[in-house]
Protein backbone atom coordinates (compact mmCIF):
# COMPACT_ATOMS: atom_id res chain seq x y z
CA UNK A 1 0.00 0.00 0.00
CA UNK A 2 1.30 3.24 -0.49
CA UNK A 3 0.71 6.94 0.24
CA UNK A 4 0.92 8.42 3.83
CA UNK A 5 1.20 7.33 7.12
CA UNK A 6 -0.61 4.33 7.89
CA UNK A 7 -1.96 3.17 11.26
CA UNK A 8 -3.24 -0.25 11.89
CA UNK A 9 -5.91 -0.25 15.27
CA UNK A 10 -6.55 -3.80 16.75
CA UNK A 11 -9.24 -3.37 19.02
CA UNK A 12 -10.15 -5.52 22.33
CA UNK A 13 -12.21 -8.78 21.72
CA UNK A 14 -11.58 -11.14 24.44
CA UNK A 15 -10.71 -14.75 23.21
CA UNK A 16 -12.80 -14.30 20.19
CA UNK A 17 -11.30 -11.15 19.05
CA UNK A 18 -8.53 -13.38 18.76
CA UNK A 19 -9.42 -15.68 16.43
CA UNK A 20 -11.58 -12.62 14.72
CA UNK A 21 -8.13 -10.70 13.99
CA UNK A 22 -6.74 -13.69 12.75
CA UNK A 23 -9.56 -14.16 10.13
CA UNK A 24 -9.59 -10.39 9.40
CA UNK A 25 -5.60 -10.38 9.12
CA UNK A 26 -5.89 -13.53 6.68
CA UNK A 27 -8.52 -11.66 4.26
CA UNK A 28 -6.09 -8.43 4.05
CA UNK A 29 -3.65 -10.80 3.02
CA UNK A 30 -5.81 -12.20 0.72
CA UNK A 31 -6.45 -8.99 -0.85
CA UNK A 32 -2.76 -8.67 -1.09
CA UNK A 33 -2.52 -5.80 2.07
CA UNK A 34 0.50 -6.23 3.99
CA UNK A 35 -0.26 -4.30 7.11
CA UNK A 36 3.17 -5.74 9.16
CA UNK A 37 5.09 -2.32 7.53
CA UNK A 38 1.97 -0.15 9.73
CA UNK A 39 3.86 3.06 10.78
CA UNK A 40 1.43 3.44 13.74
CA UNK A 41 0.12 -0.09 15.84
CA UNK A 42 -2.25 0.57 18.49
CA UNK A 43 -3.34 -2.45 20.85
CA UNK A 44 -5.85 -3.10 22.94
CA UNK A 45 -7.11 -6.07 24.89
CA UNK A 46 -7.10 -8.52 22.28
CA UNK A 47 -5.43 -6.39 19.78
CA UNK A 48 -2.62 -5.53 22.01
CA UNK A 49 -1.61 -9.90 21.55
CA UNK A 50 -2.06 -9.29 18.16
CA UNK A 51 -0.25 -6.02 17.84
CA UNK A 52 2.71 -6.48 19.38
CA UNK A 53 3.08 -10.48 17.84
CA UNK A 54 3.00 -8.36 14.92
CA UNK A 55 5.57 -5.79 15.57
CA UNK A 56 7.86 -8.78 16.83
CA UNK A 57 8.11 -10.75 13.90
CA UNK A 58 4.95 -12.64 12.91
CA UNK A 59 3.57 -12.44 9.59
CA UNK A 60 -0.16 -11.22 9.66
CA UNK A 61 -1.34 -15.15 8.35
CA UNK A 62 0.77 -16.53 11.09
CA UNK A 63 -2.62 -16.21 13.44
CA UNK A 64 -4.65 -17.72 10.94
CA UNK A 65 -2.05 -20.82 10.83
CA UNK A 66 -1.98 -20.61 14.92
CA UNK A 67 -5.90 -20.76 15.09
CA UNK A 68 -5.86 -23.67 12.55
CA UNK A 69 -2.96 -25.54 15.11
CA UNK A 70 -0.61 -24.94 12.12
CA UNK A 71 1.17 -22.47 13.52
CA UNK A 72 4.06 -24.19 16.13
CA UNK A 73 3.26 -22.38 19.41
CA UNK A 74 0.25 -23.46 19.03
CA UNK A 75 1.25 -26.96 20.18
CA UNK A 76 1.93 -24.77 23.97
CA UNK A 77 -1.93 -24.65 24.17
CA UNK A 78 -3.98 -27.79 25.15
CA UNK A 79 -5.56 -29.30 22.30
CA UNK A 80 -9.07 -28.98 24.06
CA UNK A 81 -10.73 -25.64 24.12
CA UNK A 82 -13.03 -25.95 27.31
CA UNK A 83 -8.93 -26.91 28.85
CA UNK A 84 -7.67 -23.65 27.18
CA UNK A 85 -10.43 -21.52 28.86
CA UNK A 86 -10.14 -23.49 31.92
CA UNK A 87 -6.21 -22.29 31.97
CA UNK A 88 -7.27 -19.12 31.71
CA UNK A 89 -9.76 -19.07 34.52
CA UNK A 90 -7.16 -20.55 37.21
CA UNK A 91 -8.84 -19.49 40.64
CA UNK A 92 -7.25 -17.17 42.95
CA UNK A 93 -9.41 -18.17 45.69
CA UNK A 94 -9.09 -21.30 48.13
CA UNK A 95 -11.98 -20.30 50.34
CA UNK A 96 -15.73 -19.16 50.33
CA UNK A 97 -14.19 -16.53 52.40
CA UNK A 98 -11.26 -15.20 50.67
CA UNK A 99 -13.87 -15.16 47.50
CA UNK A 100 -16.18 -12.92 49.05
CA UNK A 101 -12.95 -10.76 49.83
CA UNK A 102 -11.51 -10.78 46.03
CA UNK A 103 -15.59 -10.02 44.83
CA UNK A 104 -15.23 -6.57 46.91
CA UNK A 105 -11.96 -5.60 45.89
CA UNK A 106 -12.75 -6.87 42.17
CA UNK A 107 -15.57 -4.62 42.43
CA UNK A 108 -13.96 -1.97 43.44
CA UNK A 109 -11.67 -1.91 40.84
CA UNK A 110 -14.13 -2.27 37.86
CA UNK A 111 -15.63 0.96 39.14
CA UNK A 112 -12.44 2.65 39.55
CA UNK A 113 -10.65 1.53 36.26
CA UNK A 114 -13.85 3.79 35.09
CA UNK A 115 -13.07 6.66 36.63
CA UNK A 116 -15.77 6.76 38.91
CA UNK A 117 -13.72 6.92 42.24
CA UNK A 118 -12.02 9.18 41.24
CA UNK A 119 -13.05 12.23 42.48
CA UNK A 120 -13.58 10.86 45.87
CA UNK A 121 -9.92 8.75 45.99
CA UNK A 122 -8.26 12.15 43.83
CA UNK A 123 -6.54 8.77 41.70
CA UNK A 124 -4.71 7.91 45.07
CA UNK A 125 -4.19 3.94 45.94
CA UNK A 126 -6.54 2.61 49.14
CA UNK A 127 -4.34 2.10 51.79
CA UNK A 128 -2.23 -0.70 51.51
CA UNK A 129 -3.90 -3.03 54.73
CA UNK A 130 -7.34 -2.74 52.84
CA UNK A 131 -5.57 -3.98 49.24
CA UNK A 132 -4.17 -6.52 51.24
CA UNK A 133 -7.94 -7.44 53.14
CA UNK A 134 -9.95 -6.83 49.49
CA UNK A 135 -7.42 -8.02 46.69
CA UNK A 136 -8.64 -7.50 43.23
CA UNK A 137 -8.84 -9.67 40.59
CA UNK A 138 -10.93 -13.33 40.73
CA UNK A 139 -8.46 -15.37 38.61
CA UNK A 140 -4.68 -15.82 38.04
CA UNK A 141 -2.34 -14.95 35.18
CA UNK A 142 0.44 -16.42 36.29
CA UNK A 143 0.67 -18.69 32.98
CA UNK A 144 -0.32 -15.91 30.83
CA UNK A 145 2.15 -13.66 32.07
CA UNK A 146 4.70 -16.65 31.47
CA UNK A 147 3.38 -16.97 27.93
CA UNK A 148 4.41 -13.23 26.98
CA UNK A 149 8.10 -13.38 28.77
CA UNK A 150 8.68 -16.41 27.07
CA UNK A 151 7.23 -15.22 23.23
CA UNK A 152 7.36 -11.61 23.35
CA UNK A 153 10.96 -9.74 23.73
CA UNK A 154 11.89 -7.48 26.82
CA UNK A 155 12.58 -4.34 24.96
CA UNK A 156 9.79 -2.61 22.86
CA UNK A 157 10.68 -3.98 19.17
CA UNK A 158 9.89 -1.01 17.27
CA UNK A 159 8.51 2.63 17.48
CA UNK A 160 5.25 3.55 16.41
CA UNK A 161 3.66 0.31 18.42
CA UNK A 162 1.78 1.64 21.38
CA UNK A 163 -0.35 -1.00 24.09
CA UNK A 164 -3.21 0.83 25.48
CA UNK A 165 -3.84 0.34 29.28
CA UNK A 166 -5.84 2.05 32.35
CA UNK A 167 -4.57 3.48 35.49
CA UNK A 168 -6.42 1.60 38.19
CA UNK A 169 -6.92 4.58 40.68
CA UNK A 170 -7.22 7.54 38.23
CA UNK A 171 -9.59 5.66 35.07
CA UNK A 172 -6.89 7.45 32.69
CA UNK A 173 -5.70 5.65 29.58
CA UNK A 174 -1.77 5.14 29.39
CA UNK A 175 -0.58 4.01 25.79
CA UNK A 176 2.24 2.57 26.58
CA UNK A 177 5.06 3.16 23.68
CA UNK A 178 3.86 6.37 23.61
CA UNK A 179 6.44 8.43 24.23
CA UNK A 180 4.84 10.75 26.88
CA UNK A 181 4.00 7.31 28.80
CA UNK A 182 5.96 5.35 31.37
CA UNK A 183 8.81 2.67 30.02
CA UNK A 184 7.32 -0.88 30.48
CA UNK A 185 8.77 -4.63 29.49
CA UNK A 186 6.57 -5.58 26.39
CA UNK A 187 5.48 -8.45 27.89
CA UNK A 188 4.30 -6.77 30.98
CA UNK A 189 2.48 -3.79 28.90
CA UNK A 190 0.15 -6.64 26.92
CA UNK A 191 -0.72 -8.47 30.20
CA UNK A 192 -1.76 -5.09 31.84
CA UNK A 193 -3.64 -4.24 28.50
CA UNK A 194 -5.26 -7.79 28.89
CA UNK A 195 -6.24 -7.57 32.58
CA UNK A 196 -9.94 -6.89 32.57
CA UNK A 197 -10.54 -5.27 35.64
CA UNK A 198 -12.45 -7.45 38.27
CA UNK A 199 -11.80 -10.28 36.64
CA UNK A 200 -7.92 -10.52 36.62
CA UNK A 201 -5.21 -8.69 38.83
CA UNK A 202 -4.33 -5.95 37.93
CA UNK A 203 -0.54 -5.39 36.27
CA UNK A 204 2.71 -3.05 38.52
CA UNK A 205 4.59 -1.21 36.11
CA UNK A 206 6.94 1.03 37.66
CA UNK A 207 4.61 1.44 40.61
CA UNK A 208 1.46 2.17 39.26
CA UNK A 209 -1.43 -0.55 39.08
CA UNK A 210 -2.88 -1.01 34.92
CA UNK A 211 -5.75 -2.73 33.62
CA UNK A 212 -7.30 -3.53 29.83
CA UNK A 213 -7.14 -0.75 27.92
CA UNK A 214 -10.56 -1.74 26.89
CA UNK A 215 -12.01 0.29 29.92
CA UNK A 216 -11.39 3.28 28.52
CA UNK A 217 -11.98 2.73 24.46
CA UNK A 218 -12.29 -0.57 22.62
CA UNK A 219 -10.22 0.78 20.04
CA UNK A 220 -8.08 3.96 21.10
CA UNK A 221 -8.33 4.61 17.16
CA UNK A 222 -7.63 8.22 18.65
CA UNK A 223 -3.97 7.27 19.26
CA UNK A 224 -3.86 6.50 15.61
CA UNK A 225 -4.82 10.64 14.58
CA UNK A 226 -2.71 11.71 16.86
CA UNK A 227 0.56 9.94 15.72
CA UNK A 228 -0.51 12.46 12.54
CA UNK A 229 -1.31 9.12 10.65
CA UNK A 230 -3.21 9.89 7.01
CA UNK A 231 -4.62 6.63 6.76
CA UNK A 232 -6.06 4.03 9.35
CA UNK A 233 -7.47 0.69 8.99
CA UNK A 234 -9.19 -0.57 12.55
CA UNK A 235 -10.22 -4.35 13.23
CA UNK A 236 -13.23 -4.02 16.08
CA UNK A 237 -14.43 -7.47 17.16
CA UNK A 238 -16.89 -5.46 19.52
CA UNK A 239 -18.18 -3.30 16.90
CA UNK A 240 -20.98 -4.85 13.85
CA UNK A 241 -21.44 -3.26 10.87
CA UNK A 242 -25.49 -1.63 11.20
CA UNK A 243 -25.06 -0.24 14.70
CA UNK A 244 -28.49 1.05 15.14
CA UNK A 245 -30.41 -1.29 12.64
CA UNK A 246 -32.35 -3.83 14.08
CA UNK A 247 -33.15 -7.43 13.65
CA UNK A 248 -36.03 -10.12 13.78
CA UNK A 249 -33.40 -12.95 14.28
CA UNK A 250 -33.71 -13.52 18.44
CA UNK A 251 -29.76 -15.07 18.23
CA UNK A 252 -28.23 -11.79 17.49
CA UNK A 253 -29.63 -9.40 19.73
CA UNK A 254 -28.29 -10.43 22.96
CA UNK A 255 -24.74 -10.07 20.73
CA UNK A 256 -25.94 -6.77 19.44
CA UNK A 257 -26.99 -5.32 22.77
CA UNK A 258 -23.75 -6.23 24.75
CA UNK A 259 -22.03 -4.41 21.47
CA UNK A 260 -23.65 -1.32 21.57
CA UNK A 261 -21.37 0.90 23.69
CA UNK A 262 -18.73 -0.07 21.86
CA UNK A 263 -20.22 0.41 18.43
CA UNK A 264 -21.16 4.02 19.30
CA UNK A 265 -17.43 4.88 21.14
CA UNK A 266 -15.76 3.56 17.58
CA UNK A 267 -18.33 5.80 15.30
CA UNK A 268 -17.65 8.69 17.58
CA UNK A 269 -13.60 8.22 16.77
CA UNK A 270 -14.29 7.33 13.15
CA UNK A 271 -16.53 10.08 12.55
CA UNK A 272 -13.58 12.53 14.37
CA UNK A 273 -10.88 10.79 12.03
CA UNK A 274 -12.70 11.21 9.34
CA UNK A 275 -13.62 14.93 9.79
CA UNK A 276 -9.76 15.61 10.00
CA UNK A 277 -9.42 14.28 6.08
CA UNK A 278 -8.09 10.90 7.42
CA UNK A 279 -8.77 8.00 5.22
CA UNK A 280 -10.12 5.18 7.67
CA UNK A 281 -11.45 1.76 6.83
CA UNK A 282 -13.13 0.02 9.90
CA UNK A 283 -13.10 -4.08 9.45
CA UNK A 284 -16.11 -5.20 11.68
CA UNK A 285 -18.62 -8.07 12.22
CA UNK A 286 -21.98 -8.32 10.34
CA UNK A 287 -24.97 -8.73 11.95
CA UNK A 288 -25.20 -11.72 10.74
CA UNK A 289 -21.95 -12.89 11.79
CA UNK A 290 -22.95 -11.70 15.52
CA UNK A 291 -24.29 -15.32 15.44
CA UNK A 292 -21.27 -17.30 15.39
CA UNK A 293 -19.19 -14.53 17.45
CA UNK A 294 -21.97 -14.57 20.10
CA UNK A 295 -22.05 -12.34 23.57
CA UNK A 296 -19.22 -13.87 25.59
CA UNK A 297 -16.01 -13.01 24.24
CA UNK A 298 -14.40 -15.39 26.63
CA UNK A 299 -16.11 -18.42 26.39
CA UNK A 300 -15.36 -21.65 25.13
CA UNK A 301 -15.68 -21.94 21.38
CA UNK A 302 -15.12 -23.36 17.65
CA UNK A 303 -11.76 -21.12 16.82
CA UNK A 304 -11.79 -22.54 13.44
CA UNK A 305 -14.95 -21.48 12.59
CA UNK A 306 -14.95 -18.21 14.30
CA UNK A 307 -11.80 -17.52 12.37
CA UNK A 308 -13.47 -18.82 8.96
CA UNK A 309 -16.56 -16.63 9.77
CA UNK A 310 -13.71 -13.52 10.44
CA UNK A 311 -11.99 -13.88 6.80
CA UNK A 312 -15.36 -14.92 4.80
CA UNK A 313 -16.83 -11.71 6.55
CA UNK A 314 -13.99 -9.83 5.99
CA UNK A 315 -13.21 -10.81 2.60
CA UNK A 316 -17.13 -9.41 1.24
CA UNK A 317 -16.71 -6.51 2.81
CA UNK A 318 -13.50 -5.72 1.21
CA UNK A 319 -14.67 -6.56 -2.17
CA UNK A 320 -17.78 -4.04 -1.33
CA UNK A 321 -15.67 -0.98 -0.43
CA UNK A 322 -13.32 -1.96 -3.21
CA UNK A 323 -13.07 1.91 -4.24
CA UNK A 324 -12.50 2.85 -0.65
CA UNK A 325 -8.98 5.24 -0.89
CA UNK A 326 -7.35 2.53 1.11
CA UNK A 327 -8.26 -0.44 -1.08
CA UNK A 328 -8.30 1.24 -4.30
CA UNK A 329 -3.90 0.93 -4.35
CA UNK A 330 -3.67 -2.18 -2.94
CA UNK A 331 -1.47 -4.33 -5.11
CA UNK A 332 -1.31 -8.16 -5.37
CA UNK A 333 1.90 -9.19 -3.75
Amino acid sequence: MSGGKLGLVLGGGGLIGLAYHAGALKALDDRGIDVTGADVIVGTSAGAIIGSYLASGWKQTDFYDYAYRRHPNASKDPESMDEQVAQIFEPKWSSGHERLRRYVGSAFALASSRGHLHRLTKGKAPLQHLRRLFPSGMYATDRTRERFREELPHEWPREGLMISTVELYTGKRVAFGHPAAPEAPLPDAVLASTAIPGVFPPVKINGGQYVDGGAYSATSLDLAVHASCDRIICIAPLGYRGEGAMSLDPKVWGPMLTRQFFARSLKKEVVQARSLGIDVLVIRPSIDELRQLGSNAMRSFDRHAVTTVAREGTRRLLHQKSEHPLLERSSQR
